[in-house]
């Protein structure tokens, strides 16, 4: 074998061994900084050993709302307003046998929640949320099938839903994990629950632009509201979660157990 070709193989092998020392940097860096974010100044930490700890938390949800609702930018925290659910199958059957869907769904009033009550149990590691919901408004497309007695329901087309004094109540279940050495929470489970109040929606379209069907239809549902959405509320529920999960882990992760509850 040649000096030449000897001398090349060398090189390929130590361009070789340095991409993968690089690549391995690369990694190392993402590991390390992937939790490296600062406190912002409006979020306040609140001591475990406090002893009205579930006060202190609630003043610093409360606080954080003006921030939920436009987003935050550097938690990587989606904008609250509108809070986008998307689309969901809300009812596939039903007691009546009615197929409702709804497409492109946005909630416009969820920043603007209270909490009306917190517990928490399991040393810091159980959280209980009951949340009220005071003005609510909905609006999207949606797809209906079925038959109310012997008349057949059909249409599609936008919607929309105006909402009143709906209560949430929320269930947090936290673990401890340890990354690079350092403490973090992380969320095993969260479940919600929803309490409605009153409400008025209207649907567009229905029969084909059949104006007088279509208001019977609608004043039918209104008049009979609590019933209609104790029917819808259950995927409505599982999309909350979804969106409440997603947020919250995206705040808790950037930071260690101790910076969110010092001792």
């Amino acid at each position: 074998m040649s000096r030449v070709t000897r001398n090349a193989r060398s090189v390929d092998k130590m361009k070789s061994q340095l991409a993968a020392v690089g690549l391995l940097l690369v990694i190392a860096q993402m590991t390390t900084t992937t939790y490296a974010v600062t406190m912002p100044d409006y979020i306040k930490v609140c001591s475990r050993n406090d002893p009205k700890i579930n006060e202190c938390i609630k003043n610093t949800v409360h606080d954080m709302r003006p921030y939920l609702k436009d987003g935050i930018k550097e938690l990587n925290v989606p904008a609250m307003e509108p809070l986008f659910i998307g689309d969901l199958n809300i009812l596939e059957g039903g007691s009546a046998g009615i197929n409702v869907k709804a497409k492109d769904l946005n909630i416009y009033g969820a920043s603007n929640f209270e909490i009306k009550k917190l517990k928490n149990s399991n040393n810091g590691m159980r959280y209980d949320f009951e949340i009220n919901l005071p003005r609510l408004q909905g609006e999207g497309n949606y797809d209906i099938n079925g038959q109310i007695l012997t008349l057949p329901l059909r249409g599609n087309g936008p919607f929309t839903g105006n909402f009143t004094n709906f209560y949430a109540f929320v269930k947090i279940l936290f673990d401890v994990k340890e990354v690079n050495g350092e403490e973090y929470l992380q969320i095993n489970n969260l479940e919600v629950k929803i309490r409605t109040g009153k409400g008025r929606i209207r649907l567009e379209n229905l029969f084909n632009g059949d104006k007088a069907l279509g208001d019977v239809v609608n004043d039918t549902i209104n008049q009979n509201f609590e019933v209609f959405t104790n029917e819808l509320i259950g995927p409505i529920e599982r999309a909350l979660e979804k969106k409440f999960l997603a947020i919250s882990r995206k705040i808790i992760e950037n930071f260690t157990y101790n910076e969110l509850f010092p001792v």
